[in-house]
């Protein structure tokens, strides 16, 4: 059976839409780096007060720039992604705390603080990403 490929060439146009999106704002000011790990690819979100300042690509054996780290395989993201548009997947908070592993993980106690933090930024990040066409 072939690997999946991770879905992320939307996360350029979610930056933007979201960067131009009132609602998004008013969810407040989110400072952060989230690191994407999905399967063996790896993007990085910068977070800057009311935007998304940057996505980058990042080298799996440099995360320690990231504040967070969302890691998943390239078929559980793909089929977040399609349960997220379709409404039926939970909310990445939700779904970090079910599992016995957690999906999020960071360099310190403080920095993991962030995701409870900045978890509605998160959401509507990916969210955005998740209602674009495929």
């Amino acid at each position: 059976m072939p690997k999946a490929k991770p879905k992320l060439d939307w996360l350029p146009e979610a930056q933007a839409s979201l960067n131009q999106d009132r609602a998004f704002r008013k969810l407040g000011s989110t400072d952060m780096k989230l690191a994407l790990v999905i399967g063996e690819t790896a993007r990085l979100v910068r977070f800057e007060a009311f935007e998304i300042a940057a996505v980058e690509d990042l080298d799996l054996t440099n995360l320690r720039d990231a504040d967070l780290v969302l890691t998943m395989s390239a078929r559980e993201w793909n089929a977040y992604l399609r349960k997220r548009r379709n409404g039926s997947g939970p909310t990445l908070l939700s779904l970090d705390l079910q599992g016995p592993q957690r999906l999020i993980s960071a360099q310190s106690p403080l920095q993991r603080l962030m995701f409870e933090r900045y978890n509605l930024s998160i959401q509507a990040f990916i969210d955005k990403g998740a209602e674009l066409p495929a």
